[in-house]
């Protein structure tokens, strides 16, 4: 699995049982808009918080998804940076799969 959306808009309540998780090894976990006060924060893995992101959008490219998001000072560094143009937002990095 390369991503996951984390059910239940990322709260604690819906959190993904561990077992799970180690199973499906997300490469990257998107954690909703959920009040942060309930958010599972999914640590131990790469993720990115809608919360703080803001509207996120996904490229598809062949091998590799590039990332951008709504909030323009949003930044992660569990993606790699291939210097593209912040054409649908700003751009974040990218997963290579």
């Amino acid at each position: 699995m390369d991503v996951l959306f984390a059910p239940h808009h990322g709260r604690d309540t819906g959190k993904v049982p561990g077992d799970w998780l180690r199973s499906m090894n997300p490469k990257i976990v998107i954690v909703g808009e959920a009040p942060s006060v309930y958010l599972n924060y999914y640590d131990g893995y790469n993720t990115i918080t809608q919360n703080s992101a803001g509207d996120i959008t996904f490229e598809c490219d062949s091998g590799k998804t590039h990332i951008y998001v709504s909030n323009p000072d949003y930044l992660v560094d569990s993606l790699d940076d291939e210097n593209l143009q912040d054409s649908y937002g700003k751009y974040i990095g990218t997963l290579n799969v």
